[in-house]
């Protein structure tokens, strides 16, 4: 069994939140092999990777590193377009979205 020395608890999910690792590797200038060894723990990724990783997919290097709580910054582009449509919504109508919500998921189920 392989001892995972180098384990980056957020790191594949960032990325898979933006990207997929070939994308990663051509935005870096790096292997795809790489990007893939540093999200197995096979390798330890340098400081500058896990910074450009953090800048890549607008989380910081403390959420790479476990370090910090799941954020906004993690929802993907159709969850961030429906909070921002609910921002922006009267509270009275985010009520009504929100009754909408919990019909339609009654519906669904």
């Amino acid at each position: 069994m392989q001892n995972h020395l180098y384990l980056y608890p957020n790191l594949v999910k960032a990325r898979k939140a933006k990207c997929s690792q070939a994308e990663l590797a051509e935005q870096l200038g790096i292997s795809q092999q790489e990007v893939s060894r540093y999200e197995r723990g096979e390798t330890k990724a340098p400081v500058n990777y896990l910074a450009d990783v953090a800048e890549i997919c607008g989380v910081s290097v403390d959420y790479l590193l476990g370090r910090e709580p799941e954020s906004l910054q993690m929802l993907t582009k159709n969850e961030s377009e429906l909070l921002h449509i609910y921002q922006q919504l009267s509270p009275e109508n985010q009520f009504r979205l929100h009754e909408r919500a919990e019909a339609l998921l009654d519906l669904q189920a």
